[in-house]
């Protein structure tokens, strides 16, 4: 039966315009009609009162790990390399199939509940799993099966690309249609330039996007210059790994050439501001890539390098500290800021039919509740939303017009479930280990 479905009295807020007393009209899979309320037929549909709170698109995350979720907590306060070596990779060495696929299901609890309809991953582990439960929740997602090949012999490496590969084109061709695939090796410092070629080579004729953390720390980048003479973005650009819907995450240490560089061949950059200032990697140029018109879009990375995958913590750090770093108020409005967390992110990750309340779109929407204390009075709605919001003030939670939240109440997963398998998941990997 097609979903139909209206949201009456609402406040419509997306990139390009806030719609007071306004209605949307869901047929099925798409929005149909945005108007004034009182002016759509509403016979045959379901009506949501959607007094005294906004409806906006629902959030993309460029960049993540949720298997991960499992280490929130396990390393605080040290830099990435040494993050890294001493903890991530020796914990993740004993992770095992059951215990990341219950860090994946965690980490969907907790976007969905924040407001995340669509979301990228890139791991080792639970890959199946991770695009088995992303369709069984009605989420949209690009997955991607990391490789680092540090230490691997040719053969070795052979099997992780071809592995990559046929990963990311079952997800392409997943019968939801809500799944992207793409191909992520790890990082240069991870990954060599032979291998790194064979990657975009491979991705190129599969028709995929190249996702790659880059540029993360200013000890990544002074050894990449020291070893190849260029630093590791344009030394990927002008080596044609870097292109055309390429995603660049992080690029916190970027010069004037790479950020001309980046322009010039069509990249895309995910802004990972919470677990940059974390692990002490330094604070992107957000403002001079906007300047630039380069597509930038919002990643939480992992729950244990944030620790939380609240997007709307992520949005209120973006919109912040670049004020901060410039000296100038007027950078990165709460209104650019929402741009990358909805619709930048949505091309971004493959998804150019959302992101926007708008006839023709999809129908991937959330409901915030404004009558909370902290969200009065309403005199600026991107402000509100940017500066004071959370996830936990959303309510409802739709895409391609299915509820997958309402009032409150996950409806496509066990939630309790997944919390207490998560805590299980979580004492047997630390008495294994």
């Amino acid at each position: 039966m097609t979903q139909r479905s209206i949201v009456e009295n609402v406040t419509v807020m997306d990139a390009t315009r806030i719609f007071s007393d306004a209605a949307v009209k869901v047929k099925g899979k798409k929005i149909v009609a945005v108007a004034r309320s009182g002016e759509l037929e509403t016979d045959g549909y379901e009506r949501i009162d959607g007094r005294g709170k906004i409806l906006m698109p629902g959030l993309v995350n460029t960049h993540g790990h949720t298997p991960m979720t499992l280490l929130r907590g396990i390393s605080d306060d040290l830099p990435l390399d040494r993050w890294l070596r001493e903890k991530i990779w020796p914990a993740e060495a004993t992770l095992d199939e059951e215990s990341a696929a219950a860090g994946t299901a965690l980490a969907i609890v907790e976007m969905l509940r924040s407001g995340t309809t669509c979301f990228a991953d890139m791991y080792h582990l639970n890959r199946e799993g991770a695009a088995r439960i992303t369709e069984e929740t009605g989420l949209k997602a690009s997955l991607a099966r990391g490789m680092i090949v540090l230490g691997s012999t040719k053969t070795e490496q052979k099997e992780k690309l071809n592995a990559a590969v046929a990963y990311a084109n079952a997800c392409e061709n997943a019968p939801s249609g809500r799944l992207r695939g793409a191909i992520f090796p790890h990082a240069p410092y991870t990954c060599p330039p032979d291998f790194l070629h064979a990657a975009k080579t491979a991705a190129d004729d599969a028709s995929l996007p190249l996702h790659i953390h880059i540029a993360e720390t200013r000890q990544e980048v002074r050894k990449h210059e020291a070893t190849y003479g260029q630093t590791p973005v344009t030394h990927l650009l002008e080596a044609g790994i870097l292109a055309e819907g390429s995603l660049a995450v992080h690029a916190v240490h970027v010069n004037e050439t790479d950020i001309t560089g980046m322009k010039e061949k069509g990249v895309h950059v995910s802004h990972n501001p919470q677990s940059n200032l974390k692990l002490g990697s330094g604070i992107a140029p957000l403002p001079r890539l906007l300047n630039e018109h380069i597509p930038v879009s919002l990643g939480t990375d992992s729950a244990a390098s944030n620790n939380t995958l609240d997007l709307f913590d992520e949005m209120r750090q973006a919109a912040m500290i670049h004020k901060g770093t410039e000296q100038a108020a007027e950078v990165t409005s709460a209104q650019s800021v929402v741009e990358m967390a909805t619709v930048n992110g949505a091309r971004t990750l493959g998804f150019p039919g959302t992101g926007l309340i708008e006839e023709g779109y999809d129908a991937d929407f959330i409901l915030i509740d404004t009558g909370k204390p902290h969200l009065i009075p309403r005199v600026n709605d991107y402000g509100s939303l940017v500066y004071a919001a959370s996830g936990q003030d959303v309510t409802d939670v739709f895409v391609e017009g299915r509820a997958l939240m309402r009032r409150g109440e996950l409806l496509t997963i066990d939630e309790e479930k997944v919390c207490h398998e998560a805590i299980n998941a979580q004492k047997k990997w630390k008495a294994d280990r």
